[in-house]
């Protein structure tokens, strides 16, 4: 497992959590995002260039081990190395990598609510859930095969996750593998036109290295797709 935070998107919405001062994990690797600054206004607010996406790895409350079990939007932990899942578990899979991201303020305030978004995979493996942000609520999610491969490849979100339980005021994705070794790359951020595409800039990304036994990786950097 190997780390870390970065980058920036713009746009408005609700606040909510307080932060928590961004750190890496015992050293690691940065991984991908940029940021393009702008000025923006959704849900009624509207923000200017000091927001920022944040995209980690969710480690399941330990059942990822290979996560850093402080991983968030404050500490992201932006890498893994996982085993294949078995074909019968299938999905979101025995083994999928839960894939969580925020958009933070200036002051470190998750906001989202009426921001749309997307995860979008790219490399091996494909996104095996997207759930729906708010249950029977107003917001959507859409889960879609771009490049008719035959993999969905992406999450558009509508709005954050509101349900009244752990990890509201986030996005949530999960993605999985039955047995394509290799890198998974999964890119987040704002999508303004609901297309299942990020529209470019400002957005965080996580990677992950499948293999039939978890154990196969290296150290990385990222250099965008």
């Amino acid at each position: 497992m190997k780390k870390k935070l970065t980058l920036a998107i713009t746009c408005g919405a609700l606040l909510v959590v307080t932060p928590a001062a961004l750190a890496s994990h015992d050293g690691g690797g940065s991984y991908g995002g940029s940021y393009g600054g702008g000025s923006y206004s959704y849900g009624g607010g509207s923000y200017g260039d000091n927001l920022r996406a944040a995209s980690y790895i969710n480690g399941d409350a330990g059942k990822n081990a290979d996560v850093d079990p402080n991983s968030s939007c404050y500490r992201p932990d932006q890498y893994d190395m996982q085993a294949f899942s078995s074909v019968a578990s299938g999905n979101p899979g025995n083994n999928n990598v839960h894939n969580d991201a925020c958009f933070l303020d200036g002051a470190g305030n998750k906001v989202g609510k009426n921001i749309g978004a997307t995860f979008q995979s790219s490399g091996t493996g494909y996104i095996s859930a997207c759930p729906d942000p708010d249950g029977a609520g107003p917001a959507i999610s859409r889960l879609r095969d771009l490049n008719g491969d035959g993999r969905n490849d992406s999450c558009f979100q509508s709005s954050y996750q509101e349900k009244g339980i752990a990890g509201d005021f986030e996005y949530h994705a999960r993605v999985n593998n039955t047995g394509m070794a290799g890198s998974q790359d999964v890119k987040w951020g704002m999508d303004r036109d609901a297309d299942g595409r990020i529209d470019g800039y400002n957005n965080d990304s996580i990677k992950v290295d499948w293999s039939a036994t978890g154990m196969s990786g290296s150290s990385w950097s990222y250099g965008g797709w």
